[in-house]
């Protein structure tokens, strides 16, 4: 479901812009990410139950908005000021300024843990997985503690460059499938303890919506000189900034909290946000480009 809004002024007095805002919500429980897997692939939990996966995509992004523009500056043969052609004309005129921001809301958090594949501690959860006949991450269940938190992870020591911004506490490993409180099958507490196979899931959303990747910002502008020899042959110059403000950009945090060892969960990682690499225009820090086109 989305409502979308448009406002677009046609390429008129050397002036266009473009206004487009997007309000959403995708509900699904096949979400694909942009390299075509689903981030719901880790956190099935229980392939006999799908209703549970039907929740808000972890791709959604409730709010979009994007605005664009192109400017020719008033300078120049036909232009309000500087109206004159040959040398003056080639030195003010054919400037054009243009520009796309978008700005837009982070994605909800999907947060897992893993089997313990048997090397220590928890082997026994592996079993539980081989049990049903399938592999995957479990999720967590809920403690009641807040989900963000200032600084790293739980039992995690800070570093000045790595930013997190999930706590731990928030979390706690679900019930292990082979080790109930006592171990005599004819003691009833013993059937109690497997009475609810679902017991030993994690009761955290497939999707948790209460937390969202840091929003998105992105200002990519363009001037542009045009220089016309004849009718039909002119040069074009152009300057292009991509991260004009030089935003640094954070990612999604590493929802994993890896195996529960020694009485804590073992991924150093677990809410550490990601930084865009400083590559092409969807890059981490701000690109500068000169660029000349003849054409003819």
């Amino acid at each position: 479901n989305a409502v979308q809004v448009k406002l677009d002024r046609r390429f008129a007095q050397g002036f266009s812009f473009g206004l487009a805002y997007t309000f959403s919500k995708l509900i699904t429980n096949a979400s694909e990410d942009i390299l075509g897997g689903s981030p719901l692939d880790s956190s099935i939990q229980n392939p006999f139950d799908r209703a549970p996966l039907k929740t808000t995509s972890p791709t959604n992004s409730p709010h979009v908005f994007v605005a664009n523009f192109l400017a020719e500056l008033p300078f120049g043969k036909g232009k309000k000021y500087l109206d004159h052609g040959g040398f003056i004309n080639a030195l003010f005129g054919g400037f054009q300024v243009s520009g796309i921001f978008r700005y837009q809301a982070g994605v909800p958090l999907v947060v897992t843990v893993s089997p313990d594949t048997g090397a220590t501690g928890n082997s026994a959860l592996d079993n539980w997985t081989n049990l049903v006949g399938y592999y995957t991450n479990l999720r967590p269940n809920l403690t009641g503690q807040s989900l963000t938190t200032v600084g790293p992870c739980i039992n995690i020591a800070p570093e000045r460059d790595r930013r997190f911004s999930l706590n731990c506490g928030a979390f706690a490993f679900p019930a292990d499938f082979t080790r109930p409180t006592v171990t005599d099958p004819s003691n009833p507490a013993y059937a109690a303890y497997y009475s609810d196979p679902t017991r030993f899931f994690g009761n955290s959303p497939v999707v948790n919506t209460d937390f969202r990747s840091p929003m998105y910002f992105s200002e990519n502008m363009n001037i542009l000189k045009k220089t016309r020899f004849t009718e039909t042959v002119f040069i074009e110059v152009g300057l292009e900034a991509f991260n004009l403000f030089n935003r640094s950009r954070f990612l999604q945090p590493d929802g994993n909290l890896g195996r529960f060892v020694g009485g804590r969960f073992d991924n150093g990682n677990f809410g550490q946000e990601g930084v865009a690499q400083p590559v092409g225009p969807f890059g981490g820090n701000r690109v500068v480009q000169l660029r000349a086109r003849l054409v003819f």
